[in-house]
């Protein structure tokens, strides 16, 4: 079949409809990981797991805003497309870009960025954006969120499983979420976890068999590489489940085990539950119990390294005062705490919200010799003090609009703001732009490749640095 020419920005020359079923053509990805097209009549339509370049055949949903349209069959595969190497990719919601090359993945995600921060600001002459590929674009989840269920009513399995014996209670499955749904996606293994990690998968329906309800269970890496787990349940728990919690502990296999139950004031740990990565200094990071912490330990150096080059960039040669606002366990201060090189700060301040994440800090810093006073505060409310040099910031998916205006009212020099989320990025900025700061520097590092996420650093000044820093 030949191509379709696209036509208002990527269409098809016509629409080719069989009852609901129309060939499109994508031009583009939106943020979100869907495929964007438009009808002969000029209508929006997004495609989840299209590629750009594709033509398909979809069966349109006009009840959604914008509309969506449903896969049916792809009719001339984009040049940026591949083969999913794993085989749950249709039923799991988990890697909405595994059908996309690693170079179609970076150029999208350095696009989403631009078009956000271009159409919020109405800057035009944005800085180029470098993309810090994925250093392992499989296996390198360090830490991940999955999702149990008691019984049947999950999503659909890629591989069916016999029923369970008459009167025997049916085995708790394990999975992610599906696909735009609450779903489960129930999976036996995963080719972007870790393959310290990967193992649970088949290990924790055993170690939950008997339970009733769901809830979600975090996995991820803790002392000696041993995996850490904590479970989030809504209902209960058998017996056996608490035996062999303390038998994985007991035995050394995992580091530790925290268990919250619905309805129940404390939770219940077993052996340390705390995520340790190895920080980008090459010592171990230590990480708040179910706390905010980056997939990857590669991912996460890269991501430190570059933050500290921007903060110390063109700045002057004297000790500066550094503020660091939703500083987590400490994944940046590690290395901000230390300095530009051969030179001390006058002052370090990182302020976090959460009172664990913030011990977790104390202890890296002090682990490292490192000076700093660590403020328990929110960070979007925090004042910028007169002094500050610097402020780096690392807000969740919200943003930080506060923390934005109240940079924006500072006399800062330099701002290192890092996101995971282009629209909130893009908000914040413009009234750091107003203030008269300039961005200097916009990266992005491919902490979740396979995915529509993305995780952006941006650098502003009160004025263009003479000479940029080369990239490593």
């Amino acid at each position: 079949m030949k191509k379709h020419v696209g036509r208002g920005g990527g269409s098809s020359r016509r629409d080719r409809a069989t009852g609901s079923r129309v060939a499109l053509s994508i031009h583009e990805l939106a943020a979100g990981g869907a495929g964007v097209a438009r009808t002969e009549q000029g209508e929006v339509v997004f495609v989840a797991g299209a590629a750009p370049g594709d033509v398909v055949e979809v069966d349109i949903d006009r009840a959604a805003h914008p509309a969506r349209g449903k896969l049916l069959k792809i009719l001339t595969a984009g040049p940026g497309r591949i083969t999913p190497p794993c085989t749950f990719v249709e039923t799991c919601g988990g890697c909405d870009w595994m059908h996309l090359s690693p170079s179609t993945q970076q150029d999208a995600h350095a696009e989403l960025i631009r078009r956000a921060i271009s159409r919020a600001t109405a800057v035009d002459d944005l800085p180029p954006i470098h993309v810090h590929p994925a250093l392992q674009p499989l296996g390198y989840r360090t830490r991940a969120r999955l999702f149990a269920k008691a019984g049947r009513g999950g999503a659909p399995r890629a591989f069916k499983k016999p029923p369970p014996p008459p009167g025997k209670p049916p085995r708790v499955e394990v999975g992610y979420r599906a696909s735009s749904s609450h779903l489960l996606a129930s999976v036996d293994r995963c080719l972007v976890l870790h393959p310290a990690l990967d193992p649970l998968l088949r290990e924790l329906p055993t170690l939950l068999a008997g339970a009733t309800g769901e809830g979600d269970v975090l996995i991820a890496a803790g002392q000696g590489g041993r995996p850490v787990v904590e479970i989030l349940w809504s209902g209960d728990l058998p017996p056996t489940t608490w035996s062999m919690l303390d038998q994985r502990i007991a035995e050394g296999t995992w580091a530790g085990a925290r268990v919250s139950l619905e309805g129940v004031s404390r939770p219940a740990s077993f052996g340390d539950p705390r995520p340790v990565l190895q920080g980008a200094d090459g010592a171990p990071l230590l990480l708040a119990a179910g706390g905010f912490g980056q997939p990857s330990e590669e991912g996460a150096s890269v991501l430190a390294k570059r933050v500290a080059d921007l903060a110390w960039l063109d700045l002057p040669a004297r000790p500066m005062h550094v503020l660091e606002l939703f500083a987590g366990s400490g994944t940046l201060s590690i290395l901000l705490a230390r300095g530009p090189s051969g030179a001390d700060l006058a002052s370090f301040v990182a302020v976090e919200h959460g009172a664990e994440a913030a011990a977790c800090l104390r202890e890296n810093l002090s682990a490292r010799g490192l000076a700093g006073k660590v403020v328990v505060a929110d960070a979007d409310a925090t004042p910028v003090p007169p002094r500050a040099d610097v402020v780096i910031l690392d807000p969740p998916r919200a943003g930080a609009s506060g923390a934005a205006a109240a940079i924006a009212a500072s006399s800062v020099r330099a701002v290192v703001y890092v996101s995971c989320n282009p629209a909130t990025l893009a908000r914040d900025l413009v009234p750091l732009l107003a203030s008269g700061l300039v961005i200097t520097h916009l990266e992005a590092v491919e902490l979740f490749p396979q995915t529509s996420h993305i995780e952006t650093i941006v650098r502003l000044a009160r004025h263009r640095p003479s000479r940029a820093p080369a990239l490593s």
